[in-house]
């Protein structure tokens, strides 16, 4: 999807200071606990921030303050490495093992072979020399997978740092639809539920605004909003 290049945000008739002032004070909350879900519902969006619905509620009514979008709301436990982590660093450790066993391995027929020469000079020069070449085969070729595995690992930061950059651009393009849907919810009582006149009334609204979304592509992200500010009431 491409991203909307449109900066200024249509609002309705009813919109006064009061529901800009509100939204500019959650919506940094709201956007920490959007990358949140979208890291712990998808394999490949959001960030894990260790954002809790809690955190959310009190960072918007200004109980606890907001970190900045790149810092998580508390560190890591190290008893709690996501499964990704897990499984990278097993690979490395699972590489580097065998590495070091080629290598060894290599080493150890490399002696064998000294051992003979010792032996027999003469008669096994010429069959030293060909399993030194193998060995050194051996040992080239277990560098050769190690900056391998080496070069797939900073590959795959590469692809996590892309995809933030990713989840950054979608948290723009969908802020607007969010926005609306958490300051329209004002408009209505806290035992309001959101059913079909409900959302054929928000949609015709939506679509006077002639924003550059249509409804159907705006509405996911608009009930969020509006739940969201439904947590608050």
């Amino acid at each position: 999807m491409e991203s909307r290049t449109d900066t200024t945000t249509r609002t309705p008739a009813w919109w006064t200071d009061k529901h800009t002032t509100a939204w500019d004070h959650v919506k940094g909350a709201l956007e920490r606990d959007w990358e949140q879900s979208k890291a712990d519902l998808s394999r490949n969006g959001g960030r894990k921030l260790n954002q809790t619905v809690g955190d959310t509620l009190k960072q918007s009514t200004g109980s606890e303050p907001i970190p900045p979008l790149d810092m998580k709301t508390r560190p890591t436990d190290p008893k709690a490495a996501t499964k990704e982590e897990e499984k990278a660093r097993k690979s490395m450790d699972k590489e580097s093992e065998k590495s070091a066993k080629t290598v060894s391995k290599a080493q150890e027929d490399i002696a064998k072979e000294h051992n003979k020469l010792s032996e027999k000079v003469g008669d096994l020069r010429e069959g030293l020399a060909t399993q030194h070449g193998k060995a050194s085969d051996k040992i080239a070729d277990a560098q050769d997978t190690a900056a391998e595995n080496i070069a797939k690992d900073r590959s795959k930061i590469d692809e996590a740092g892309a995809r933030q950059d990713e989840a950054v651009a979608k948290w723009r393009d969908a802020e607007k639809d969010v926005r609306y849907g958490f300051s329209v919810r004002s408009q209505y009582p806290a035992n309001y539920s959101w059913d079909d006149k409900l959302e054929g009334k928000l949609r015709g609204e939506w679509e006077a605004l002639d924003t550059d979304q249509s409804w159907s592509a705006s509405r996911t992200s608009i009930r969020q909003g509006w739940d969201y500010a439904g947590r608050k009431l």
